[in-house]
C-alpha cells in the first residue's frame, strides 16, 4: 500500500490496513504530498490563529514514521536498529508549521504508542516512538511519556499553545508543562 492510499483510509475511516509491509516513500512522494495538503487543509479548520504554512518535508516525515511504527506494532520481525533507523526523529519541531505539520499525522501516534506499551513496555517500538514524540511534543502530550520533552517552543502562536494546553489539561505530567508564556493557556484552560 502506498503512503498516499495509508493516508488516504487513515483520514477518511481512521482506519491503518496492512496487507503486507510498506515501502519507505521518497522525499519526492507527489501522491503522498499532495494527500498530506488536503488534510492539512482540513486540519487547520481545527486550530484558532492565523495558520502555519504546511512544511511539506516534516509532514512526509511523520507520515512515515506513523506508518512503520503502526507496521512495527504488528510485525515484530525487523531487529530494533531496523525500528530505529525507521522511527527516530531528527531535530525538535520548532516553528508552529513543523509542529502543525508534524501533528497532522504524529497525533494518531497516542494510539499506536499506548498498544506497544501496553505489549511490551520495554520493546524497542515504544523507546523510539517516545524518544520521537518527545521531540514533536504537540503530539507528545497525548501519550503516557515518563521523560520530559525535548522542547515546548511553539513560536508564540497562540492557537498550537491553546491546543497544546487542552491536550495538556487531559494529560497532565510532570516534565510537559511549559514556562512562560504557554504556561499561561494552561491556567486558562484550567480555569474553564
Amino acid at each position: 500500500m502506498s503512503l498516499a492510499r495509508f493516508l488516504h483510509v487513515l483520514f477518511t475511516r481512521g482506519e491503518v490496513v496492512f496487507r503486507k509491509a510498506p515501502v519507505v516513500a521518497n522525499a519526492h512522494d507527489t501522491e503522498a504530498l499532495r494527500a498530506l495538503e488536503s488534510g492539512y487543509k482540513r486540519y487547520l479548520l481545527d486550530l484558532p490563529g492565523r495558520p502555519p504554512p504546511m512544511q511539506p518535508e516534516t509532514a512526509l516525515k511523520a507520515a512515515e514514521v506513523l506508518r512503520q511504527s503502526c507496521w512495527f506494532m504488528l510485525n515484530h520481525d525487523e531487529d530494533d536498529d531496523q525500528v530505529q533507523r525507521q522511527i527516530a526523529w531528527q531535530g525538535v519541531a520548532s516553528s508552529p508549521g513543523d509542529h502543525y505539520s508534524a501533528d497532522l499525522t504524529m497525533r494518531y501516534a497516542a494510539r499506536v504508542h499506548r498498544r506497544a506499551k501496553a505489549l511490551n513496555p520495554g520493546d524497542a517500538l515504544v523507546r523510539c516512538l517516545e524518544a520521537t514524540l518527545r521531540r514533536l511534543p504537540l503530539s507528545g502530550v497525548l501519550c503516557d511519556i515518563d521523560e520530559a520533552p525535548v522542547g515546548l517552543n511553539f513560536g508564540d502562536h497562540e492557537g498550537l499553545m491553546l491546543l497544546y494546553a487542552e491536550r495538556y489539561a487531559r494529560h497532565p505530567k510532570p516534565g510537559w508543562c511549559p514556562q512562560g508564556r504557554a504556561n499561561e493557556y494552561i491556567e486558562l484552560v484550567r480555569s474553564s
